[in-house]
């Protein structure tokens, strides 16, 4: 199962997240809940960084680990894209529910 946390600020605004585990949906490679999540979360990491131009406390991604956790100043101009991956993940646990599980914090 995938595990997500979702960071949020005393503000209530999301201040990153953090993906850890795999969806186990299906065999590796052919894991469409795993692939969806994955793409999903480094496309808005590559959006703020390169379009958005926010600035970063922490960011990796590794094999069943992917954390993001955006600057205090930069808080702002990343909520759009916070709030986006939030929702899309929402939606694709409904589907998926049994594979992935999110949180916040």
């Amino acid at each position: 199962m995938i595990k997500v946390d979702f960071y949020y600020n005393s503000e209530f605004k999301i201040k990153g997240f953090e993906l850890r585990g795999h969806a186990n949906y299906e065999e590796f490679g052919y894991d469409i809940v795993c692939a969806s999540v994955t793409s999903n979360s480094i496309a808005v990491i590559n959006s703020l960084e390169n379009l958005q131009k926010v600035n970063f406390e922490k960011v990796l991604a590794n094999e069943g680990h992917i954390l993001c956790k955006v600057a205090d100043e930069d808080l702002e101009k990343s909520q759009l894209l916070l709030e986006h991956l939030k929702l899309a993940l929402v939606e694709i646990s409904r589907e998926y529910p049994k594979n992935i599980k999110i949180f916040e914090k």
